[in-house]
């Protein structure tokens, strides 16, 4: 069973910047999309974060919940718990172009445009399944710790990383060979995991322990444990400011952590139960989906401060890669 699952309720990122500065007019950043998955409605909501407008609503199987996008191939990945289900929708038609089971309660996804996999970590089985990114076919696995949950790749797709929520590690495993590089302890119940542009570093939300632990991944070592709010959930790592942003289930809150300083810098209101949380760069803007909220809120990442709130379906959870840009 999946944590915390709740019941349904009632009723070189400056590259745009310099552009504008040659050509003397500001730049603007491309169109982006929000993908944020509906557990309570069995729905993904497709928004336009420039307007703040519903795009489509796909209809997806029984509790979906994690999300990936392949940008090469215009692929979006979406899991679905309860059927066991994972599906890929073309991102421009939004049109249904795949579909395979995988395990008994698919979680988190996520994609390599490199080698044209999709990583699924099966919760209940200690698995990661492995799928061809075009048509789902089955291409291996991967055996876990106990209740796999989040996952990330370095940069260059040749390492995955899993966190072994009941184990408190995360594992480290080379895709090239198979082989498991490092099962490394962080703190307990780990969750998300993200991961620095660089590949260097690795953030580690722990669910129970409310810290975050930063892992080098060239000494596959814990370098810092961080304390933050009340249950973080998910990261993501702003590279401009060197901090990160970790969601707070229990809270209703983002802690801003500073990584140079090794501490929190302080925590943002946002929505109830925060899960999926995404950086644009481009837009100097953090969007959180909040679970009990039905809504994403819109981080300024410079202010920190929360400028929007936008309807989304029944439910959001959005745990991946949800921001198509």
């Amino acid at each position: 069973m999946i944590e915390h699952r709740r019941t349904r309720p009632a009723a070189a990122c400056l590259a745009w910047v310099c552009l504008g500065l040659a050509t003397g007019v500001a730049a603007e950043p491309p169109k982006a999309l929000a993908i944020i998955t509906n557990q309570g409605s069995d729905t993904v909501s497709v928004i336009d974060l420039d307007t703040a407008e519903l795009v489509t609503t796909l209809d997806v199987g029984d509790e979906p919940a994690g999300v990936s996008i392949d940008r090469r191939r215009r692929l979006i990945y979406i899991t679905s718990v309860k059927d066991r289900r994972l599906s890929a929708f073309d991102a421009d038609s939004f049109e249904l172009a795949a579909e395979t089971e995988s395990g008994l309660e698919p979680l988190a996804v996520i994609a390599d445009a490199r080698s044209s996999r999709v990583y699924v970590a099966d919760w209940n089985s200690a698995t990661v399944r492995v799928h061809d990114g075009v048509n789902l076919m089955p291409r291996g696995e991967y055996r876990t710790g106990q209740t796999p949950t989040g996952l990330a790749l370095t940069p260059d797709g040749g390492r995955l990383l899993v966190a072994n929520r009941d184990d408190d590690e995360i594992m480290v495993i080379d895709t090239v060979n198979g082989l498991t590089e490092a099962r490394i302890r962080v703190g307990q119940a780990p969750f998300g995991i993200s991961v620095t542009p660089s590949g260097r570093h690795a953030i580690v939300a722990n669910v129970q322990s409310d810290d975050i632990s930063v892992v080098d991944l060239r000494g596959l070592q814990v370098r810092a444990t961080i304390a933050v709010g009340d249950m973080p959930y998910a990261s993501v790592y702003d590279p401009v400011r060197r901090r990160v942003f970790v969601t707070n289930q229990s809270e209703g809150t983002v802690s801003v952590v500073d990584l140079r300083e090794q501490r929190e810098l302080g925590r943002i209101r946002v929505g109830d139960y925060p899960e999926g949380i995404a950086l644009s760069v481009a837009r100097r803007r953090v969007y959180v989906a909040n679970w009990f909220s039905n809504n994403l809120s819109v981080i300024d990442a410079d202010q920190l401060t929360v400028e929007a709130h936008i309807p989304t379906g029944d439910g959001p959870r959005a745990f991946g890669d949800f921001l198509l840009e």
